[in-house]
């Protein structure tokens, strides 16, 4: 049996290196969370999700990506038994509530015409701009790529 032992030095190496894959993204009072993307085969597009908190009013008003053509903010509408997927213009982000932006049924971005198929495991850089109190900030993500499955079982 190999019994691997860490000297303090890797131990804080592999503990900085786990909290900096679980951080957030934060800009200006913005907290950007639990970022990822669904890699789906075959497709030129691909969905992301994540939470977003700001300490003052704020608005999502954009987004964009080097890994596909646009970056497009969906919500899902209901209507009677249908069920459709159109674009807003804007994600509202109320002062003190973390907007969940988690769900195909909800508010999510979709990056339109991939450059590349996403390769699961990886991650996708997603660059999100939002405006508040006159100004507008943008906030770099890295959204955590998972194959179908195991995107569902978050």
């Amino acid at each position: 049996m190999i019994k691997l032992h860490l000297s303090g030095l890797h131990k804080f190496f592999w503990l900085l290196a786990a909290l900096a894959l679980s951080a957030g993204a934060y800009a200006d009072d913005i907290r950007v969370e639990g970022a990822w993307a669904r890699a789906v085969p075959g497709r030129d597009s691909a969905n992301v999700f994540m939470f977003i908190a700001s300490k003052q009013d704020a608005t999502l008003v954009g987004a964009s990506s080097p890994a596909s053509k646009a970056v497009e903010m969906r919500t899902m509408e209901h209507k009677g038994s249908m069920m459709r997927t159109h674009s807003v213009e804007s994600v509202k982000l109320p002062a003190g509530k973390r907007v969940d932006m988690t769900s195909i049924h909800g508010y999510h971005l979709a990056l339109a015409g991939l450059n590349a198929p996403l390769k699961n495991e990886g991650t996708v850089p997603v660059t999100l701009e939002i405006e508040t109190a006159g100004k507008r900030v943008k906030i770099d993500v890295q959204a955590e790529i998972r194959p179908p499955k195991k995107a569902m079982q978050r």
